[in-house]
Protein backbone atom coordinates (compact mmCIF):
# COMPACT_ATOMS: atom_id res chain seq x y z
CA UNK A 1 0.00 0.00 0.00
CA UNK A 2 2.50 2.32 0.69
CA UNK A 3 3.85 2.38 -2.99
CA UNK A 4 0.75 3.89 -4.12
CA UNK A 5 1.50 6.54 -6.53
CA UNK A 6 0.14 10.03 -8.01
CA UNK A 7 0.67 8.26 -11.57
CA UNK A 8 -1.33 5.40 -10.51
CA UNK A 9 -4.17 7.32 -8.93
CA UNK A 10 -4.52 9.71 -12.36
CA UNK A 11 -4.33 6.61 -14.42
CA UNK A 12 -7.20 4.83 -12.44
CA UNK A 13 -9.11 7.60 -12.48
CA UNK A 14 -8.83 8.52 -16.29
CA UNK A 15 -10.13 4.96 -16.75
CA UNK A 16 -13.21 5.28 -14.34
CA UNK A 17 -13.79 8.47 -16.15
CA UNK A 18 -13.81 7.11 -19.47
CA UNK A 19 -15.01 3.67 -18.94
CA UNK A 20 -12.63 2.13 -21.34
CA UNK A 21 -8.78 1.64 -21.78
CA UNK A 22 -8.21 2.77 -24.87
CA UNK A 23 -9.80 5.91 -24.27
CA UNK A 24 -8.32 6.37 -20.90
CA UNK A 25 -4.88 5.98 -22.69
CA UNK A 26 -5.42 8.16 -25.71
CA UNK A 27 -6.08 11.02 -22.96
CA UNK A 28 -3.47 10.20 -20.85
CA UNK A 29 -0.93 10.48 -23.78
CA UNK A 30 -0.15 7.06 -22.79
CA UNK A 31 -0.03 3.22 -24.47
CA UNK A 32 -2.55 0.90 -24.20
CA UNK A 33 -0.84 -1.48 -22.30
CA UNK A 34 0.80 0.61 -20.00
CA UNK A 35 -2.27 1.60 -18.67
CA UNK A 36 -3.45 -2.03 -17.96
CA UNK A 37 -0.23 -2.36 -15.83
CA UNK A 38 -0.98 0.56 -13.98
CA UNK A 39 -4.29 -0.84 -13.20
CA UNK A 40 -2.70 -4.37 -12.56
CA UNK A 41 -0.42 -2.96 -10.08
CA UNK A 42 -2.54 -0.34 -8.35
CA UNK A 43 -5.26 -3.29 -7.98
CA UNK A 44 -2.66 -5.71 -6.31
CA UNK A 45 -1.45 -2.64 -3.74
CA UNK A 46 -5.12 -2.16 -2.78
CA UNK A 47 -5.76 -5.35 -2.72
CA UNK A 48 -8.91 -5.82 -4.35
CA UNK A 49 -10.58 -5.42 -7.91
CA UNK A 50 -11.51 -2.01 -8.96
CA UNK A 51 -12.45 -3.16 -12.22
CA UNK A 52 -14.04 -5.43 -14.39
CA UNK A 53 -13.87 -6.10 -17.71
CA UNK A 54 -17.17 -6.33 -19.70
CA UNK A 55 -16.38 -7.43 -23.57
CA UNK A 56 -14.80 -4.65 -25.17
CA UNK A 57 -15.59 -2.24 -22.12
CA UNK A 58 -14.23 -1.78 -18.50
CA UNK A 59 -16.54 -1.02 -15.81
CA UNK A 60 -16.02 -0.34 -11.96
CA UNK A 61 -16.71 -2.89 -9.27
CA UNK A 62 -18.61 -1.45 -6.36
CA UNK A 63 -15.00 -1.33 -4.58
CA UNK A 64 -13.79 0.45 -7.33
CA UNK A 65 -16.69 3.30 -7.03
CA UNK A 66 -15.96 3.93 -3.79
CA UNK A 67 -12.53 4.45 -4.15
CA UNK A 68 -13.48 6.92 -6.71
CA UNK A 69 -14.14 9.80 -4.33
CA UNK A 70 -11.09 9.22 -2.13
CA UNK A 71 -8.28 8.99 -5.22
CA UNK A 72 -10.03 12.61 -6.52
CA UNK A 73 -9.56 13.74 -2.50
CA UNK A 74 -6.07 12.77 -2.39
CA UNK A 75 -5.42 13.85 -5.67
CA UNK A 76 -6.88 17.42 -4.55
CA UNK A 77 -5.61 17.20 -1.26
CA UNK A 78 -1.84 16.77 -3.12
CA UNK A 79 -2.22 19.56 -5.30
CA UNK A 80 -3.55 21.80 -2.57
CA UNK A 81 -0.36 20.83 -0.29
CA UNK A 82 2.15 21.99 -3.35
CA UNK A 83 -0.21 25.10 -3.91
CA UNK A 84 0.41 26.11 -0.30
CA UNK A 85 4.50 25.44 -0.28
CA UNK A 86 4.36 27.37 -4.10
CA UNK A 87 2.41 30.13 -2.03
CA UNK A 88 4.48 30.58 0.84
CA UNK A 89 7.03 31.99 -1.22
CA UNK A 90 5.02 34.86 -2.36
CA UNK A 91 1.86 36.08 -2.08
CA UNK A 92 2.03 37.84 -5.67
CA UNK A 93 1.74 35.04 -7.04
CA UNK A 94 0.17 31.40 -7.36
CA UNK A 95 -3.83 30.67 -7.97
CA UNK A 96 -7.02 31.85 -6.38
CA UNK A 97 -9.55 29.60 -6.96
CA UNK A 98 -13.30 31.75 -6.24
CA UNK A 99 -16.77 30.22 -6.32
CA UNK A 100 -19.51 33.47 -6.66
CA UNK A 101 -23.37 34.34 -7.54
CA UNK A 102 -23.86 35.54 -10.69
CA UNK A 103 -25.25 38.88 -9.68
CA UNK A 104 -21.71 39.59 -8.41
CA UNK A 105 -20.20 38.40 -11.60
CA UNK A 106 -22.29 40.73 -13.75
CA UNK A 107 -20.02 44.62 -12.33
CA UNK A 108 -18.92 44.02 -8.61
CA UNK A 109 -16.45 40.82 -8.88
CA UNK A 110 -14.97 42.17 -12.40
CA UNK A 111 -14.87 45.71 -11.17
CA UNK A 112 -12.21 44.65 -8.26
CA UNK A 113 -10.50 41.85 -10.19
CA UNK A 114 -9.06 44.43 -12.19
CA UNK A 115 -7.96 46.56 -9.70
CA UNK A 116 -6.44 43.44 -7.59
CA UNK A 117 -4.78 42.25 -10.97
CA UNK A 118 -3.21 45.87 -11.56
CA UNK A 119 -1.43 45.56 -7.82
CA UNK A 120 -0.70 41.91 -8.44
CA UNK A 121 -0.52 41.05 -11.68
CA UNK A 122 1.28 37.40 -11.84
CA UNK A 123 -1.90 36.18 -9.77
CA UNK A 124 -4.06 33.80 -11.30
CA UNK A 125 -7.70 33.32 -10.41
CA UNK A 126 -9.72 30.18 -11.09
CA UNK A 127 -13.72 31.51 -11.53
CA UNK A 128 -16.57 29.81 -10.98
CA UNK A 129 -20.27 30.62 -10.71
CA UNK A 130 -22.96 28.49 -8.96
CA UNK A 131 -25.82 28.58 -6.54
CA UNK A 132 -25.23 29.83 -3.02
CA UNK A 133 -25.55 25.99 -2.19
CA UNK A 134 -23.32 25.41 -4.32
CA UNK A 135 -20.49 28.34 -3.21
CA UNK A 136 -20.78 27.04 0.04
CA UNK A 137 -20.33 22.99 -0.34
CA UNK A 138 -17.44 24.06 -2.74
CA UNK A 139 -15.14 26.26 0.14
CA UNK A 140 -16.61 23.32 2.56
CA UNK A 141 -14.87 20.44 0.13
CA UNK A 142 -12.04 22.24 -0.98
CA UNK A 143 -12.71 23.41 -4.53
CA UNK A 144 -12.71 26.68 -4.19
CA UNK A 145 -10.20 29.31 -1.49
CA UNK A 146 -13.13 31.62 -1.55
CA UNK A 147 -16.66 32.23 -1.80
CA UNK A 148 -19.00 35.24 -2.66
CA UNK A 149 -22.61 34.37 -2.00
CA UNK A 150 -25.99 36.09 0.02
CA UNK A 151 -27.29 35.83 2.08
CA UNK A 152 -24.75 34.60 4.03
CA UNK A 153 -25.42 31.24 5.54
CA UNK A 154 -26.54 30.06 8.81
CA UNK A 155 -25.18 27.21 11.17
CA UNK A 156 -22.11 26.81 9.29
CA UNK A 157 -19.38 26.75 12.34
CA UNK A 158 -16.83 26.15 9.96
CA UNK A 159 -17.12 28.85 7.82
CA UNK A 160 -15.53 32.66 8.02
CA UNK A 161 -17.90 35.01 7.28
CA UNK A 162 -17.35 38.39 5.80
CA UNK A 163 -20.30 40.67 4.80
CA UNK A 164 -19.39 42.61 1.90
CA UNK A 165 -22.05 45.07 0.94
CA UNK A 166 -26.28 44.66 0.00
CA UNK A 167 -27.96 44.43 -3.05
CA UNK A 168 -31.13 45.92 -3.53
CA UNK A 169 -34.02 43.87 -5.61
CA UNK A 170 -36.62 45.97 -7.37
CA UNK A 171 -39.60 44.31 -9.19
CA UNK A 172 -38.96 43.43 -13.19
CA UNK A 173 -42.54 43.04 -15.36
CA UNK A 174 -43.17 42.54 -19.08
CA UNK A 175 -42.98 46.08 -21.23
CA UNK A 176 -46.00 46.47 -21.55
CA UNK A 177 -47.10 45.50 -17.90
CA UNK A 178 -49.96 47.49 -15.75
CA UNK A 179 -47.71 48.39 -12.97
CA UNK A 180 -45.10 50.46 -16.22
CA UNK A 181 -44.77 53.69 -15.17
CA UNK A 182 -45.44 53.50 -11.68
CA UNK A 183 -42.66 55.19 -9.76
CA UNK A 184 -42.56 52.49 -7.16
CA UNK A 185 -44.46 49.33 -5.82
CA UNK A 186 -44.98 47.24 -3.27
CA UNK A 187 -45.41 43.19 -2.57
CA UNK A 188 -48.89 43.49 -2.09
CA UNK A 189 -49.41 45.09 -5.95
CA UNK A 190 -47.53 41.86 -7.02
CA UNK A 191 -50.66 39.83 -5.36
CA UNK A 192 -51.92 37.46 -7.72
CA UNK A 193 -49.03 37.99 -9.99
CA UNK A 194 -47.65 34.77 -11.89
CA UNK A 195 -44.14 35.09 -10.54
CA UNK A 196 -40.89 33.40 -11.38
CA UNK A 197 -38.74 32.61 -8.90
CA UNK A 198 -35.49 30.87 -8.14
CA UNK A 199 -35.57 27.24 -7.45
CA UNK A 200 -33.27 27.22 -4.85
CA UNK A 201 -34.81 27.98 -1.22
CA UNK A 202 -31.82 29.21 -0.38
CA UNK A 203 -29.96 32.65 -1.63
CA UNK A 204 -32.35 34.95 -2.98
CA UNK A 205 -35.70 32.65 -2.75
CA UNK A 206 -34.85 32.55 0.61
CA UNK A 207 -35.28 36.62 0.97
CA UNK A 208 -38.42 37.17 -0.92
CA UNK A 209 -40.25 34.29 0.63
CA UNK A 210 -39.31 35.54 3.82
CA UNK A 211 -40.43 39.51 2.84
CA UNK A 212 -43.74 37.85 1.54
CA UNK A 213 -44.51 36.08 4.46
CA UNK A 214 -44.18 39.31 6.84
CA UNK A 215 -46.24 40.90 4.59
CA UNK A 216 -49.09 38.43 5.12
CA UNK A 217 -49.13 37.71 1.55
CA UNK A 218 -49.00 34.22 -0.28
CA UNK A 219 -46.59 34.46 -3.50
CA UNK A 220 -48.34 32.65 -7.33
CA UNK A 221 -44.91 30.95 -8.27
CA UNK A 222 -45.91 30.10 -12.33
CA UNK A 223 -42.22 28.94 -13.10
CA UNK A 224 -39.30 28.26 -11.22
CA UNK A 225 -35.62 28.69 -12.30
CA UNK A 226 -31.38 29.77 -10.82
CA UNK A 227 -30.51 31.13 -13.81
CA UNK A 228 -31.19 34.64 -13.24
CA UNK A 229 -30.93 35.80 -17.24
CA UNK A 230 -33.03 32.72 -18.03
CA UNK A 231 -35.69 34.24 -15.45
CA UNK A 232 -35.55 37.77 -17.30
CA UNK A 233 -35.90 36.33 -20.86
CA UNK A 234 -39.59 34.75 -19.44
CA UNK A 235 -40.54 38.10 -17.85
CA UNK A 236 -39.63 39.28 -21.46
CA UNK A 237 -42.05 37.03 -23.13
CA UNK A 238 -44.75 38.17 -20.67
CA UNK A 239 -44.88 34.77 -18.65
CA UNK A 240 -44.64 36.45 -15.40
CA UNK A 241 -43.15 38.86 -12.91
CA UNK A 242 -40.02 38.51 -11.25
CA UNK A 243 -37.85 40.24 -8.31
CA UNK A 244 -34.21 40.21 -9.14
CA UNK A 245 -31.09 42.02 -7.65
CA UNK A 246 -30.00 45.36 -9.40
CA UNK A 247 -28.24 45.11 -12.26
CA UNK A 248 -29.96 43.19 -14.84
CA UNK A 249 -28.38 40.11 -15.83
CA UNK A 250 -28.61 41.49 -19.84
CA UNK A 251 -30.10 45.47 -20.31
CA UNK A 252 -33.30 45.26 -22.17
CA UNK A 253 -35.93 47.42 -23.61
CA UNK A 254 -38.76 44.53 -23.54
CA UNK A 255 -38.98 44.84 -19.30
CA UNK A 256 -39.59 47.45 -17.12
CA UNK A 257 -37.60 47.84 -13.65
CA UNK A 258 -40.04 49.12 -10.65
CA UNK A 259 -38.02 50.34 -7.65
CA UNK A 260 -39.79 47.97 -4.74
CA UNK A 261 -41.26 50.65 -2.02
CA UNK A 262 -42.80 48.24 0.44
CA UNK A 263 -41.10 46.32 2.24
CA UNK A 264 -37.93 47.18 0.62
CA UNK A 265 -35.61 44.30 -0.32
CA UNK A 266 -32.13 43.58 -0.42
CA UNK A 267 -29.91 40.94 0.43
CA UNK A 268 -26.43 41.17 1.87
CA UNK A 269 -23.46 39.75 -0.01
CA UNK A 270 -20.71 38.24 2.02
CA UNK A 271 -17.06 36.57 1.36
CA UNK A 272 -16.24 33.25 3.16
CA UNK A 273 -13.36 30.90 3.38
CA UNK A 274 -13.05 27.73 5.68
CA UNK A 275 -11.54 28.35 8.56
CA UNK A 276 -10.08 24.74 9.15
CA UNK A 277 -7.58 25.84 6.51
CA UNK A 278 -5.03 28.25 6.06
CA UNK A 279 -5.49 30.38 3.14
CA UNK A 280 -3.34 30.40 0.42
CA UNK A 281 -0.90 33.61 0.32
CA UNK A 282 -2.87 34.73 -2.49
CA UNK A 283 -6.15 34.29 -1.66
CA UNK A 284 -5.31 35.80 1.68
CA UNK A 285 -4.24 38.71 -0.21
CA UNK A 286 -7.62 39.22 -2.12
CA UNK A 287 -9.65 38.37 0.75
CA UNK A 288 -7.67 41.57 2.55
CA UNK A 289 -8.13 43.56 -0.89
CA UNK A 290 -11.81 43.04 -0.84
CA UNK A 291 -12.36 43.71 2.69
CA UNK A 292 -12.50 47.85 2.92
CA UNK A 293 -15.07 47.07 -0.01
CA UNK A 294 -17.44 45.80 3.28
CA UNK A 295 -18.35 49.62 3.78
CA UNK A 296 -19.16 50.69 0.20
CA UNK A 297 -22.52 50.56 -1.33
CA UNK A 298 -23.36 49.03 -4.19
CA UNK A 299 -26.27 50.37 -5.38
CA UNK A 300 -26.55 51.13 -9.04
CA UNK A 301 -29.45 52.66 -11.56
CA UNK A 302 -31.80 50.48 -11.60
CA UNK A 303 -31.65 51.38 -15.00
CA UNK A 304 -27.87 49.44 -15.15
Amino acid sequence: MDRINVDGLRTFLAVAHHGHLGHAAEALGAEQSTVSRKIARLEEEVGVALFERVRRSIRLTPAGNRFVPRAERLLHDLREAIADAEGAVSAESGEVRLGFLHTVGARWLPERLARFLDRHPAVRFTLREGTSAEVVSGVLNGDFDLGILGPPPVGQRDLEIVALFRERVAVVVPAGHHLVGRSSCTLRDLAGEALILPRSRSGLRKVVDEAFLREGLTETVAYEGDDFTIVQGLVEAGLGTTLLPMPLPVPSTRVAVIPLRQPPIARTMALCWDRRRVLPPPAALFAEHLTPSAVEPFDPPLSA
